[in-house]
């Protein structure tokens, strides 16, 4: 009963670091995440207007978890039919994506490394990404870029006329911006 005692404390050590995680509360203001799209005659950009970001960081100012999930109606071009044939390439109904994070190296200059599973249509796939984690007294900005290549997720090049197309690697650049609060009571 003694030694039960004595290893109590080591089981109760995963809900303290759990415990000390505070969510970032996401500023929309300065949070983006687009995506530059190559084509051969109109290349563009789409915006994504809308998404759940949740980040949290741990006592010692550290980016633990972060998990983005969006729905690609929110993904907007600037031209409704390109939007619209957008969802109809995905496969029709209300298609949706979630990126995970899994690792994230961050040297003291803020510089680092992100990995994690991007999940759509179906698919999950792990990317590898650069990363600049700033914080200016408790506003912490994390941005990068990446260049993905959509068929690794099973959808097929987008051809019109069998001479014009849609570039298979897709640029997603992003920002979020954030402060960190406390959990609300449950």
């Amino acid at each position: 009963m003694k030694a039960l005692r004595l290893l109590a404390p080591l089981f109760l050590l995963p809900l303290l670091a759990v415990a000390a995680e505070r969510p970032l509360k996401i500023d929309r203001g300065s949070t983006f995440v687009d995506v530059d799209v190559k084509a051969t005659v109109d290349s563009f950009t789409g915006r994504l207007d809308a998404h759940d970001t949740r980040i949290t960081v741990d006592d010692a100012g550290k980016i633990k978890t972060a998990v983005l999930t969006f729905k690609f109606r929110d993904l907007k071009t600037g031209k409704p039919d390109r939007d619209a044939k957008m969802i109809e390439w995905l496969g029709g109904g209300e298609p949706e994506g979630r990126f995970e994070l899994g690792n994230l190296a961050v040297t003291p200059n803020g510089i680092g490394q992100a990995s994690g599973r991007l999940i759509f249509h179906g698919v999950t796939e792990r990317i590898e990404f650069p990363v600049e984690v700033t914080k200016a007294g408790n506003v912490y900005t994390v941005t990068g870029e990446t260049t993905i290549d959509y068929r690794n997720w099973k959808l097929k090049v987008i051809r019109i006329a069998l001479m014009l197309k849609v570039d298979p690697e897709v640029k997603i650049r992003f920002k979020f911006t954030g402060t960190p609060v406390e959990e609300p009571a449950k």
